[in-house]
């Protein structure tokens, strides 16, 4: 089964079945999916879309990117939206807060030139200290993790702008909860830099006319991912529990028996 989804209206839609966990079984296909922005489906993606059984819809973004793109409403389906950028970090870029009047054609980045986010801040400083942030005492990810363990919530598809940083760290603390390798997790992650590819390059030529070098290099840090950003997490959470499983005890509930029963639920 090719993991990558191609419809018409997203970059970066994937199911993230199949990986390997450390004992040798396999995460089962159709529970989990992971995307970028939803509101450019096409009416044969939505066609396709339905067709997934996707029953969870949960949205990372904030109030602005949220209105700005909506998330499609599919009936069956819930949709939940907790933004997975406290409001301290968010005030960091910038944006404007309401998107009643935004061009919802225009890409975030673009929102991002405008507001001269590029001029005032290093995109790769603040990635290292968002991803650092992003895994502990998030209500983000702690609902996120409680909605998982109930089957009637399944297939899942979690979502952000991008489907890169939010969504990316959002797939690993579910694979790390199901027991994939922390290896396997950061090939997940950087599979982004592939099915991203062709989108951000065609990005990057339309504004390389309107901003200097220094702010393209800046704005290519932004699109892409990294190792150590992702190596950020993982750091993180030993750094504040000690261990993986301690994290998830403390972090959200999910003790060595939860976790056993997610698994027995999600793996094959």
């Amino acid at each position: 089964m090719n993991r990558v989804i191609p419809f018409e209206g997203t970059n970066n839609f994937r199911d993230v079945g199949g990986y390997l966990t450390a004992n040798g079984r396999k995460v089962k296909h159709g529970l989990f999916f992971r995307s970028d922005e939803l509101t450019g489906l096409s009416e044969q993606d939505l066609v396709s879309f339905r067709a997934l059984n996707i029953k969870t819809i949960f949205d990372y973004r904030d109030d602005y990117e949220a209105q700005k793109k909506p998330d499609p409403v599919f009936a069956g389906a819930k949709n939940i939206r907790i933004s997975a950028i406290k409001a301290d970090q968010a005030s960091q870029i910038n944006m404007p807060g309401n998107a009643e009047h935004a061009d919802r054609k225009t890409h975030i980045i673009v929102d991002m030139v405008k507001n001269g986010f590029f001029k005032q801040f290093r995109a790769d400083t603040m990635m290292m200290e968002l991803y650092t942030k992003l895994p502990i005492d998030n209500p983000s990810y702690k609902r996120l993790m409680e909605i998982i363990q109930h089957s009637d919530n399944l297939g899942l598809l979690h979502h952000c702008t991008a489907g890169k940083d939010r969504t990316g760290v959002g797939s690993a603390l579910i694979l790390l909860a199901l027991g994939v390798p922390e290896e396997t997790v950061m090939e997940d992650y950087l599979l982004t830099n592939t099915t991203m590819k062709a989108f951000n390059g065609k990005l990057l030529t339309q504004l390389a006319e309107h901003v200097d070098e220094v702010e393209l290099q800046n704005i290519e840090h932004m699109l892409g991912v990294k190792e150590e950003f992702m190596e950020a997490v993982f750091g993180s959470i030993k750094k504040t529990y000690g261990n993986v499983d301690t994290y998830f005890a403390e972090e959200f509930g999910l003790t060595m028996k939860n976790r056993e029963t997610l698994q027995n639920m999600c793996l094959e």
